[in-house]
């Protein structure tokens, strides 16, 4: 056989476990920790501040170009690396749905707490992984929310948008809207529709205007932002870090990305102190979707580090 290459987003040591045991689940986590501070289950010497890392559609363990600068950062400042599969991890989104995702993103960071000494919590969403922290933060347990100091959304992009673009856009979306009518969103979508088997209440959820996960399309009004967005400015304790890629390439070319940044960061601000903004601005000018580029990843873990740093204290 050919040899294969080398794993491409890097090897990483650490401790596997089961943060949700409870038939037919058996959901895994993967927590890499700073050298010093021993990965053992004794919780005397488990670091306290954990980073999770969540990717988007199709995504699982080490879900980014960057995901090994993240762990290295993130191990210079005492924090550790959690990368969670939840169930709609690879293929499996096409049957979840945001709901879903929040109550396992519960059970995991409640598990940190209880069993892996947890105190300061970051979630890093990548992609749809942004959808993930948004939801988490307004529709998680309260008390596990207080936990969470930071959220960093890297790639916070439309997938309607986009999708908006396809020749049968107008028929899949009626077609998936029929089916929700007809009492059958949890039948699977046509082939040609998508590129991965999709229910249809999932593929609402992610490409009509009023789907759960659209939140971050530039034909939002600011009001419809907010709706989406403004619980972030509640959370008075948390630092929104958003990162926007100049050149991501799931974003029509139509979009203003550096006024949807901006629109997007003020709708999260709009509800909290004017004098203690919650959400902070950063676009990557030369940066695509995942950060392949190692100038872009470095701005993002470099403005990271500062957030994790400040939240550590």
């Amino acid at each position: 056989m050919k040899a294969p290459p080398l794993s491409p987003y890097g090897a990483f040591q650490g401790t596997l476990f089961s943060y949700y045991c409870v038939s037919p689940l058996n959901l895994v986590a993967f927590e890499s920790s700073p050298c010093g501070v021993s990965s053992t289950p004794d919780v005397d010497v488990l670091s306290k501040n954990k980073c999770i890392l969540i990717g988007g559609l199709s995504d699982g363990l080490i879900p980014t170009p960057y995901t090994s600068k993240l762990e290295k950062m993130c191990h210079s400042i005492g924090w550790s690396l959690v990368q969670p599969l939840i169930s709609s991890s690879y293929l499996g989104f096409g049957h979840g749905s945001l709901s879903r995702d929040t109550e396992e993103i519960d059970h995991l960071i409640n598990y940190l707490a209880v069993h892996r000494s947890a105190e300061n919590v970051c979630i890093v969403g990548h992609s749809t992984g942004c959808q993930n922290s948004v939801h988490f933060m307004k529709h998680g347990n309260k008390e596990l929310q207080t936990l969470v100091k930071v959220i960093a959304l890297q790639a916070p992009v439309s997938d309607r948008e986009s999708a908006m673009l396809q020749t049968k856009y107008s028929e899949n979306i009626d077609h998936a809207l029929q089916l929700k009518k007809e009492g059958k969103g949890d039948e699977l979508m046509p082939r040609n529709s998508f590129w991965a088997p999709i229910t249809a209440s999932r593929f609402v959820s992610l490409q009509h205007k009023n789907g759960v996960d659209d939140m971050f399309s530039s034909d939002l009004t600011d009001v419809e932002l907010t709706e989406r967005l403004g619980h972030i400015g509640k959370h008075h304790h948390l630092h929104a870090l958003v990162a926007f890629s100049g050149s991501d390439e799931y974003v029509p070319d139509h979009v203003d990305k550096d006024l949807l940044l901006e629109r997007m960061c003020g709708a999260m601000n709009r509800l909290c102190d004017p004098s203690s903004l919650v959400a902070t601005p950063l676009m990557i000018p030369n940066g695509n979707h995942n950060l392949k580029g190692e100038d872009d990843s470095d701005i993002f873990t470099e403005e990271l580090r500062k957030a994790l740093e400040s939240a550590a204290i």
